[in-house]
C-alpha cells in the first residue's frame, strides 16, 4: 500500500525551513563579519585590536544570553522560540544599518563617537550574536533531529548542502551589499528581509510532533545508556568534557582564523580578496564533508567521525601557512571546507544521539555557549599574538601540535580496544 504523498509535505516544508533558518544565522557568523571587518574599521575608526576585544565581549555575552535561549526551547518550544529570535535578529539589522547616523546623536567628539559607537555595536553585536549564529543553527538542527530522528546525522549532512552553499557565497554577497564599501546598507536589506521571513515563519514554521514523523528513533550501541543520566549527571561524565574540549579547541582556533583571514592573507603576500574568494570553492568541501562526516557518525560512531574532523582542520590549518602556492590553497580549502562541515554535526547530533531527555535544549545551549565562547576569545588572542609577536602562525603552530596530540591519543586508545 502506498503511502499518501501529503504526508511527506509537513516534514519536506520542516526540512526546508529549517535550513533556511540555518542559513539565516549567517550575517552574524564570522565568515561573513570577516568580510566586512576592514568596512567596519575605516568608517568607525576603530583599531583591529579594539574591534577584537568588542568581537570577543559581545560573542561571549551573546553565548551567556544563549543559555538561556536554550531553556525557552524546552519552555515555550521551537516555533515560538524561533519567532523571538527572527524578530530580535530583525531589530538589530536595522539598528546596525542605521549605526552612523544613531552615533553621531550623542557627540560632536571624534572621542566621545568611538565610545558610543563601541557601546552600540557591543550591545547589537550581543543580540546579534545570542539569537542569531547561536540559536538559529540550533534550532534548525533541533527541528531537522527530531524530524528525522532515525539517521539525523546523514539528515543534519544534506541540510549542510544548502548551508555551505550559503557560507561560500555569504562573504562576497555581504561585499555587494556593501556598495562602495558602506557595510550598513547590507544589514538595512537583511533588516527587510528579516521583516519578510518573520511572516512566512509565522505562518508556515511548526513543532514536529514525533508521533506523526515516518521515522522512529535508533538506538546508538553502546552510548545508549546515557540517555538514562539526568542532566546534571551527564554533564559530569568524562565523555561530556572530552567532547567539549575538542569542541572548544577547534572553534578557538576556527573562529580566530575566519575573523582575520583577509589580514592573515595580506601578511602572507596574498591578495585578500583571493580569500573572499576561497569561500566559494570550500563550499564544495562543506557538501562532501557534510553527507561524509553524516554517514559516518550514524554508521561508524562517534571516534572514526572525531578523527576525520580533527585531521581535516589540521590540514587546512597546515595549507594555509603555505597557501601562497597551489597546493597549500588546495589544502587550506579542501581541509578548513571538511572541518566546517563536520563542525555543525558535532554541536548537534553527536548530543541529540547521546542524551535524549526533553531538556536537551539546555545541554545544546551549553555546548554551543561554550565552543562560541573559546571561538570569540579565539579572536581576540590571535590577534593579539600577531601583535606581539608579529605573526598569526606562533599560535596556529601551538594549535596544530595539540591537534596531533589528540589525534595520536585517540588513534592509540582505538587500536588498544581493538587489539587488548
Amino acid at each position: 500500500m502506498l503511502i499518501p504523498i501529503n504526508k511527506y509535505i509537513p516534514l519536506a516544508l520542516s526540512f526546508c525551513l529549517s535550513c533556511f533558518l540555518i542559513i539565516f544565522g549567517l550575517p552574524g557568523q564570522s565568515v561573513t563579519i570577516g568580510a566586512i571587518t576592514d568596512f567596519i574599521l575605516a568608517s568607525t575608526g576603530l583599531s583591529r585590536n579594539i574591534f577584537s576585544m568588542l568581537y570577543t565581549c559581545s560573542t561571549m555575552t551573546g553565548c551567556f544570553l544563549g543559555l538561556l535561549g536554550g531553556l525557552l526551547v524546552d519552555k515555550i518550544g521551537i516555533r515560538r522560540t524561533t519567532l523571538v529570535a527572527l524578530l530580535m535578529c530583525t531589530a538589530v539589522f536595522f539598528a546596525l544599518g542605521n549605526t552612523q547616523f544613531l552615533c553621531t546623536k550623542f557627540s560632536n567628539s571624534p572621542t566621545m563617537r568611538i565610545v558610543v559607537t563601541v557601546i552600540f555595536l557591543y550591545f547589537n553585536l550581543s543580540i546579534l550574536r545570542c539569537f542569531g549564529p547561536n540559536m538559529f543553527p540550533m534550532l534548525g538542527r533541533m527541528q531537522i533531529a527530531k524530524t528525522f530522528s532515525k539517521a539525523p546525522g546523514i539528515v543534519v549532512g544534506l541540510s549542510g548542502v544548502f548551508f555551505s552553499i550559503a557560507t561560500g557565497y555569504w562573504p562576497s554577497i555581504m561585499r555587494f551589499l556593501s556598495g562602495n564599501e558602506n557595510w550598513q546598507n547590507a544589514y538595512k536589506t537583511l533588516g527587510i528581509i528579516g521583516c519578510v521571513t518573520l511572516v512566512v515563519f509565522f505562518i508556515l514554521f511548526h513543532d514536529i510532533n514525533p508521533k506523526h514523523t515516518t521515522f522512529v528513533n535508533n538506538s546508538i550501541g553502546s552510548l545508549e545508556h546515557l540517555g538514562t543520566l539526568s542532566q546534571k549527571e551527564f554533564l559530569r561524565t568524562p565523555l561530556f568534557w572530552g567532547l567539549m574540549s575538542i569542541l572548544c579547541l577547534t572553534s578557538f582556533i576556527g573562529t580566530g582564523v575566519t575573523v582575520h583571514i583577509c589580514n592573515i592573507f595580506q601578511k602572507n603576500s596574498i591578495d585578500p580578496l583571493i580569500a573572499i574568494k576561497s569561500y566559494k570553492y570550500m563550499g564544495y568541501s562543506i557538501v562532501f564533508a557534510g553527507l561524509l562526516f553524516g554517514h559516518q557518525i550514524d554508521r561508524r560512531g562517534i571516534k572514526t567521525y572525531i578523527l576525520m574532523l580533527l585531521f581535516s582542520q589540521l590540514l587546512g590549518l597546515i595549507g594555509l601557512e603555505i597557501a601562497h602556492n597551489i597546493f597549500g590553497l588546495s589544502m587550506y580549502i579542501v581541509g578548513m571546507g571538511c572541518f566546517w562541515g563536520g563542525y555543525g554535526i558535532l554541536r548537534q547530533v553527536v548530543w541529540s544521539k547521546i542524551f535524549k531527555r526533553k531538556n536537551i535544549g539546555s545541554i545544546l545551549s551549553i555546548a554551543y555557549c561554550s565552543s562560541t565562547v573559546a571561538g570569540a576569545i579565539g579572536v581576540s588572542i590571535l590577534s593579539f599574538s600577531n601583535e606581539l609577536l608579529g605573526s598569526y602562525f606562533y599560535l596556529i603552530r601551538v594549535v596544530e601540535s595539540i591537534l596531533i596530540c589528540i589525534i595520536f591519543l585517540t588513534v592509540r586508545k582505538s587500536f588498544k580496544e581493538t587489539h587488548p
